[in-house]
């Protein structure tokens, strides 16, 4: 009963001249690529041995409309993939110098001294979208905040530092800010 009478309020808004309002949230995806071993995205390798020395942990929250949105673990991890505990990926065909090993948010990035990654080389190895207005197929209003504070720059251009606390709001912002991710035993 609730569906027809959407039906028709958005018939009768369409026939008296007004338009209803598009669902820009149905199209949200965060399923991963598929890498296999030595390819390279967004000049980032996948591979099974010689990772770079430098590791730091960036986290990640994605908020569409307000809700959480899960990081999927396995970002940048070639199948087939290991686990250990079960939650978390301990093993695969290849690691990409960026990738999750689970969906705490947390991103793990190898470097190179002295080069630095970006948050559109996540997205582009993640297989997803991003854009100004844009992410995991979403598009409308997309605001960014790095270390808690608004980010207004080219999206992929943000880059991805030591511990830094990325918050992606898609649509709607949440009605309580989200709270700084906890590093932990990770920032020791």
């Amino acid at each position: 009963m609730r569906a027809l009478l959407a039906a028709l309020a958005a018939a009768v808004s369409v026939a008296c001249g007004t338009q209803a309002p598009v669902n820009t949230t149905a199209h949200v995806s965060t399923s991963v690529r598929d890498l296999k071993q030595g390819q390279v995205v967004d000049g980032v390798p996948c591979l099974v041995e010689d990772l770079p020395p430098r590791h730091l942990h960036v986290h990640l929250t994605i908020l569409l409309d307000g809700n959480p949105v899960t990081v999927p673990a396995g970002i940048g991890v070639g199948k087939p993939w290991g686990y250990s505990p079960p939650s978390v990926i301990a093993t695969g065909g290849c690691f990409a110098w960026i990738h999750t090993h689970d969906t705490s948010g947390v991103v793990h990035v190898f470097t190179q001294e002295g080069r630095t990654f970006s948050l559109g080389q996540l997205f582009e190895i993640w297989g997803r979208p991003l854009a100004k207005g844009a992410a995991l197929g979403y598009q409308g209003t997309l605001a960014i905040l790095s270390g808690g504070r608004p980010f207004d720059g080219d999206p992929t251009a943000l880059p991805l530092t030591p511990f830094e606390d990325i918050v992606l709001e898609l649509g709607k912002p949440p009605t309580t800010p989200p709270r700084p991710y906890e590093f932990g035993a990770m920032s020791d």
